[in-house]
């Protein structure tokens, strides 16, 4: 008995083994394995990122990137026209062009991707100025120079309009030669003024504004056989003069003058034989109206009247007439 359960007790006292039980070895694997995988997924997550933004920042580049088409013009030998040549990735919505930063003519794109157009060659050195603008609104630029004494007038005319004053002033050039300029105010007849010499290059006219609303139109013909003419209509509103009236008084010895504007008179000036005589009211005394009376000097009499109204609009009067107290032939002034 005492050695069975000194067996015994050796038995139940026998050193465990290394290596720890095998659910603590199932453990650590998966715990392993779920920080192996916890790995991947966060190396996967950054790649995505990165990639994404690396897309995105060449999407950004190319949307930035505009699209440029292919412009080219040349001198076709046998119509002496210069063709114009476009050409683009995306369909065209119109080609614009002018000479010499002039008017500007537009070709219609019909959505194609390529065209060609002949356009007239100007004579003289020239510069041709061509943009393109496709659909998605793109556009292009390009200028060419070209020189051709075998070219024809195709520039119109240039108008300018300008106001002195009471008067319009009308300057029509032209780079080659003026032929003539035409005006109509309202629905007036038309007039014509004609360049006086071959090879004018300008015309200008003077003309007065007629009172109240007006409209002007004005056209310039130049002197080229394609007869390229320019129009220029303006609205504008004239100003009066003022109106003079000067009558002798019965017995011949005085002047009775009368000063008028619709607006008021601002400044009366007139010399009597050489003595200078002046009406300037402060402003609350404007009027429309100034009436006075001028005594005459005995013999010869020289007036010469200046009135200004308040639009600075100016008219002038001189006349001349003889006093003789003894006698009763006085004459009117003229």
């Amino acid at each position: 008995m005492n050695q069975i359960l000194e067996y015994s007790a050796e038995k139940n006292n026998k050193a465990p083994k290394r290596g720890g039980s095998t659910s603590d070895k199932i453990v650590k694997f998966l715990a392993f394995f779920l920080m192996i995988f916890a790995i991947f997924l966060i190396g996967s997550g950054v790649y995505s990122l990165l990639k994404n933004k690396k897309d995105n920042e060449n999407d950004n580049v190319s949307m930035s990137q505009p699209v440029n088409a292919e412009i080219d013009a040349y001198i076709d030998e046998n119509t002496k026209k210069v063709v114009l040549s476009v050409s683009n990735e995306i369909e065209l919505n119109k080609v614009i062009y002018n000479w010499n930063t002039k008017t500007e003519m537009t070709i219609d794109g019909e959505k194609l991707t390529s065209l060609e157009k002949e356009i007239d060659l100007p004579s003289g050195t020239n510069k041709l100025n061509v943009k393109v603008i496709d659909m998605e609104g793109n556009e292009t630029k390009k200028t060419f120079t070209f020189e051709s004494t075998e070219g024809t007038d195709i520039i119109s005319p240039n108008i300018t309009l300008t106001v002195s004053g009471k008067n319009l002033v009308v300057t029509a050039t032209d780079e080659t030669e003026i032929a003539y300029v035409t005006y109509r105010w309202n629905d007036d007849e038309e007039q014509t003024v004609k360049a006086e010499e071959e090879g004018q290059k300008e015309i200008i006219v003077e003309l007065e504004i007629p009172k109240g609303k007006n409209s002007v139109t004005v056209v310039a013909v130049d002197a080229s056989e394609k007869h390229n003419t320019k129009t220029e209509t303006k609205a504008l509103v004239g100003v009066t003069k003022p109106g003079i009236i000067v009558n002798l008084n019965d017995d011949g010895s005085a002047l009775s003058i009368t000063c008028t504007h619709e607006n008021g008179i601002k400044e009366i000036y007139y010399t009597l034989n050489d003595k200078p005589y002046e009406y300037k009211p402060a402003e609350e005394e404007i009027s429309t109206e100034v009436q006075f009376t001028q005594e005459l000097d005995e013999g010869y009499n020289l007036i010469n009247l200046k009135v200004t109204s308040v639009d600075n609009t100016v008219e002038e009067f001189s006349g001349e007439c003889n006093y003789e107290p003894n006698t009763s032939t006085t004459e009117n002034p003229t």
